[in-house]
């Protein structure tokens, strides 16, 4: 395994792992300064309970999705991005529904981080494509 295979897999793992922040509060687990289990858009809407179980499921299919991502990367597996991919827009959607699920810098980074995944996959192939065979 080179380098910057072990890199990568790494912060999609740990970026992964960063989505506990996210489902442990919202089904009771656990609980963090600075973040809210509230969401802006389904409170009003399906009410606290049911938004707070919806935000445990958002945050959770990228904790998995990236853990996943990260070694099937290191192991060679072709579907790796496409996990990352779905992962990445699952957490871009948990982030706009519960914003304040995260601390503020966690939630820029974490955008940052979804972005740059979804950049590399539209615009990266080629880069990727060298990445698994290097």
């Amino acid at each position: 395994m080179n380098l910057p295979v072990l890199v990568s897999g790494a912060v999609l793992g740990a970026h992964g792992i960063g989505h506990v922040i996210g489902w442990l509060p919202a089904w009771g687990l656990a609980s963090f300064q600075q973040v809210s289990r509230k969401s802006w858009a389904l409170d009003p809407v399906v009410g606290q309970r049911i938004s707070e179980s919806v935000a445990g499921v958002l945050y959770l299919l990228p904790t998995i999705g990236f853990i996943a991502a990260a070694g099937a990367l290191a192991t060679g597996q072709p579907w790796w991005r496409d996990v990352a991919v779905v992962s990445a827009i699952g957490s871009l959607l948990a982030s706009v529904l519960f914003p304040a699920a995260l601390p503020p810098s966690s939630l820029v980074g974490s955008t940052a981080l979804n972005l740059i995944v979804l950049g590399l996959a539209v615009w990266g192939q080629p880069l990727l494509t060298q990445l698994v065979r290097s």
